[in-house]
């Protein structure tokens, strides 16, 4: 049997020496031109849309039934906008799974694959295949599951974003 090994965990990369009196425990202050150039960076970046981008992105996160935040979210961080989404429903009860085909049917403005297989290796088959017959890419894709496995899944790929069924579907569409 194979001794395993303990390796010694150091949470930050160095040991600074203790702080002098009247310091406040605060961040060290940075005042170089490359820092400058990052915060000024930052706010743009996270400057509020205008009026009108904003209830563009709002009327299209509503269509994909996401609410503003995870769809402005993906927006940032991919740079791309959602156009395809995969239901794989198999730990649903029978009245939830009809609330769901429901709510699928009202979408809009994207690929749809509902009914994906759940077991791994053949998700991800059916990820690439969806992938490819949309011409997608899996930063324009979002997965809605109920396992782990699917979650899994959806890091594997690539995709945009990972939501649990109960959370999808329990919000109320407009």
């Amino acid at each position: 049997m194979a001794r395993r090994h303990r390796i010694p965990v150091q949470l930050t990369p160095y040991t600074s020496a203790p702080p002098r009196i009247g310091h406040n425990g605060g961040p060290v202050l940075d005042l170089s031109w490359e820092a400058w150039l990052w915060r000024k960076a930052l706010a743009e970046a996270h400057k509020p849309p205008r009026r009108d981008i904003a209830l563009h992105r709002l009327r299209r996160a509503e269509r994909l039934g996401l609410d503003y935040r995870s769809y402005a979210g993906v927006l940032m961080n991919r740079g791309t906008h959602l156009g395809g989404a995969i239901f794989v429903l198999n730990g649903l009860a029978e009245d939830e799974r009809r609330a769901a085909d429901t709510r699928i049917a009202a979408l809009s403005d994207c690929a749809v694959l509902a009914g994906a297989p759940s077991e791994p290796r053949a998700l991800s088959r059916a990820i690439d295949r969806f992938l490819l017959a949309h011409k997608l890419t899996p930063g324009g894709i979002f997965l809605v599951g109920t396992a782990p496995a699917h979650l899994h899944a959806a890091e594997d790929a690539g995709l945009a974003l990972f939501l649990w069924a109960k959370d999808y579907f329990s919000r109320v569409p407009n």
